[in-house]
């Protein structure tokens, strides 16, 4: 007997199988892309509130530079997101925060893969982690107009 029919239908079920979960996976990483992209939209919208409360603080005199810095300094969360899921094993997300030394790091062992799985951790914080790194700058840049910030945040 010739077994090669069997074997084509072996392979053909196995190629279909590998493309279903290929394709669950995806949707899963879609689903996942979609709800950290929310999130992130809600925790940039609180740390907003943050830097607007800030901002009027200051004289009006100094209002207009304020925002000019504050606007070139910031991050954008849902890019912040992105950077995570997708380039999470190269460490972009780190280098895109300033976070040169850690970003080196995961570049240095994303032969392992092990970066690419801490970074898809990392997505589901990394809103809050741009938030406080905005506030930050909002901060320092207040500071710099002599400004004392008196409202913090935890």
């Amino acid at each position: 007997m010739d077994s090669s029919p069997y074997w084509m239908y072996f392979m053909l079920i196995l190629g279909f199988i590998i493309l279903v979960i290929a394709l669950v996976a995806l949707c899963v990483l879609i689903f996942l892309a979609v709800y950290l992209i929310k999130k992130s939209r809600e925790q940039a919208k609180q740390s907003e509130i943050v830097c607007n409360q800030i901002f009027q603080g200051l004289p009006q005199d100094k209002q207009m530079m304020y925002i000019m810095q504050y606007n070139a300094a910031k991050k954008n969360p849902t890019t912040a997101v992105i950077f995570a899921l997708f380039l999470g094993g190269l460490g972009i997300h780190k280098f895109y925060l300033g976070q040169t030394g850690l970003g080196v790091l995961y570049l240095l062992f994303s032969w392992t893969y092990i970066p690419e799985i801490i970074g898809v951790i990392e997505a589901f914080g990394i809103a809050g982690q741009v938030a406080k790194y905005n506030e930050k700058k909002a901060r320092e840049i207040s500071t710099m107009f002599g400004q004392p910030v008196l409202y913090m945040q935890t």
